[in-house]
């Protein structure tokens, strides 16, 4: 049982109708919560001050949203000395974070979760004095979040970012990057670089078997112009990337300390929002905001 939680939502994120699963979850929730307190963000922001200022004052605290979402909320909380237990009600288009801590999809089987589930510390990445739970990228993952039709979204909802990531990657370019991990350094030509500490992309899970949300480290992955077929086979389902064609076109490491420039500034997608530019100074921090999850 928990004393008191705070439940978040944003009035218009994500394609769900909001107050229909704000009753569904509170009505799970607060069987299990003795002060539950329900908080709406009206514009963007609105959630990241209520998490940087009122935070401390919840013993858990319930995220319905998507990946906007949750990004806004963790750079609400990540500097507060005691952040409460975060549980994430899955509202958005994807949900890729979500999906990372094994979150069921549907809002009332997430409630129930959120309140019988055990809890994980996990790590959260930043990149400049920003943070970000899932990831941040640049080429062809910003590029497929800036073409999504914001109308297809509202009536499509996933299909709208199939649909723009495959329109990206027949139009994408190559761009010079360096990069700087672990004091290695690495430059060349590539359309996609992407800094993961979750394990989802677009719904899609990454396939390799190494990336953990409890071990301190950012996967990289960088793909070059040659790795687009590939990509988009894993991105169709119709494939993963084998070993050959991980080592020629697309490269993937693992750090801690990252620093990603461009030879031109360049727009930086982080967990769907696009805000920041390159250059970057990227890294995590380690097991640091406790999460409701369901990890081996």
């Amino acid at each position: 049982m928990y004393q008191k939680g705070f439940l978040l939502y944003n009035d218009k994120a994500g394609q769900d109708d909001g107050q229909k699963n704000v009753g569904i979850a509170a009505g799970i929730l607060s069987k299990k919560v003795e002060e539950l307190t329900i908080l709406k963000g009206k514009a963007p922001g609105d959630l990241e001050k209520i998490c940087k200022e009122q935070g401390e004052r919840a013993d858990i605290l319930f995220i319905m949203g998507g990946d906007g979402t949750v990004h806004e909320c963790v750079n609400g909380l990540v500097d507060l000395n005691n952040p409460p237990i975060i549980s994430i009600l899955p509202g958005g288009t994807c949900n890729d974070f979500a999906r990372s801590l094994n979150v069921p999809m549907t809002i009332a089987e997430a409630s129930v979760f959120a309140v019988n589930g055990k809890q994980k510390k996990i790590d959260i990445g930043y990149m400049n004095d920003r943070s970000f739970s899932n990831f941040v990228g640049i080429g062809l993952i910003t590029e497929a979040s800036e073409n999504i039709d914001q109308e297809a979204k509202e009536r499509t909802g996933t299909l709208s970012y199939f649909m723009s990531a495959m329109r990206s990657m027949k139009e994408t370019t190559p761009f010079k990057y360096k990069i700087n991990l672990n004091d290695g350094e690495y430059e060349g030509d590539a359309v996609m670089i992407v800094a993961m500490n979750g394990a989802f992309i677009g719904t899609r899970a990454l396939p390799f078997e190494d990336i953990s949300l409890e071990d301190g480290k950012l996967n990289l992955f960088i793909v070059k112009e040659g790795g687009i077929a590939i990509f988009r086979e894993w991105f169709q389902r119709k494939g993963l990337f084998g070993q050959e064609n991980v080592s020629e076109n697309v490269t993937v490491m693992k750090g801690d300390q990252i620093l990603m420039e461009t030879e031109q500034p360049m727009k930086a997608d982080s967990d769907g929002e696009i805000y920041l530019e390159t250059p970057l100074k990227i890294g995590v921090k380690a097991q640091h905001l406790s999460f409701i999850a369901d990890l081996q």
